[in-house]
């Protein structure tokens, strides 16, 4: 799955030794997880978000930008709406983002 790690971190003007830093992690360890060497897991990837004031979808489909669901009940009056969203993405990203929000166990029923 191929996560734009790099292009967000370049485009808010942060270092690697910053992004590693706001991770906990070192700065190696960063660089091998911004080249995707190492395994991108839903851990990894929610810390990563939460260091550069994204969502998880949001870092998934990078450039696309998402309606944010905490604010969607003000946006319709209401305090607790019912709630459907629609993600456009690639083909090729489908089953890797429904692996990431429905684990890889349910993944096959979702698809009956």
């Amino acid at each position: 799955m191929k996560v734009n790690v790099k292009e967000i971190r370049e485009k808010l003007g942060f270092s690697q030794e910053m992004m590693a830093e706001k991770m906990n992690i070192s700065q190696s360890a960063y660089a091998r997880f911004e080249l995707q060497k190492t395994k991108i897991d839903l851990a990894r990837l929610t810390v990563f978000a939460n260091s550069v004031g994204m969502n998880f979808i949001d870092v998934l489909t990078f450039p696309e930008r998402y309606i944010n669901v905490r604010d969607i009940g003000k946006e319709i009056g209401s305090n607790s709406p019912e709630i459907f969203i629609h993600i456009k993405i690639k083909e090729k990203k489908r089953t890797d983002i429904m692996k990431l929000l429905f684990g890889d166990n349910n993944i096959d029923i979702l698809n009956e």
